[in-house]
């Protein structure tokens, strides 16, 4: 298969995963009747399968002092991924599985074309024009077209 066409359904796979993982998370949490310890759980899970992933692929360690030589806030990640976890897990039962990913949805959406535009974090610069400006309206008011009341 071609890369062109890879990469963008790995990603729309991705994508269709996030309302899965919130329903999933929503129901661990009902379940166990916490939240934290539904994120706890599911971050347990994670570090399992991902150690597994590289101990099944014999993936070398990187040296301590790659670690070290990277952009302090290339780390920044895992919080974000646990704030992303906690409030999903919170929010799904709340408002609903679409509505909570409505509104993800569109503040990935303002955060990328932020990102883009300055070229923050080593990005690659993406200004922001019309044209990429009506594109992320149109999205963004589809999304909340979707969205059930």
């Amino acid at each position: 298969m071609k890369i062109w066409l890879l990469l963008p359904l790995m990603a729309v796979f991705a994508g269709a995963l996030i309302p899965v993982q919130a329903a999933a998370n929503a129901s661990l949490s009902k379940s166990l009747g916490s939240v934290v310890y539904a994120a706890l759980f599911l971050f347990i899970v994670g570090l399992a399968f991902v150690a597994s992933f590289v101990a099944a692929n014999r993936l070398p360690m990187p040296a301590l002092s790659t670690f070290l030589n990277a952009p302090a806030y290339s780390y920044i990640g895992g919080l974000i991924v646990g704030t992303y976890v906690l409030s999903i897990t919170y929010l799904a039962p709340k408002m609903g599985v679409g509505n909570a990913i409505c509104f993800i949805v569109t503040g990935q959406i303002i955060a990328a074309v932020v990102i883009d535009h300055f070229a923050l974090m080593g990005s690659a610069s993406s200004p922001l024009n019309l044209q990429r400006f009506g594109g992320v309206v149109l999205m963004i008011t589809g999304l909340f077209l979707a969205r059930s009341n």
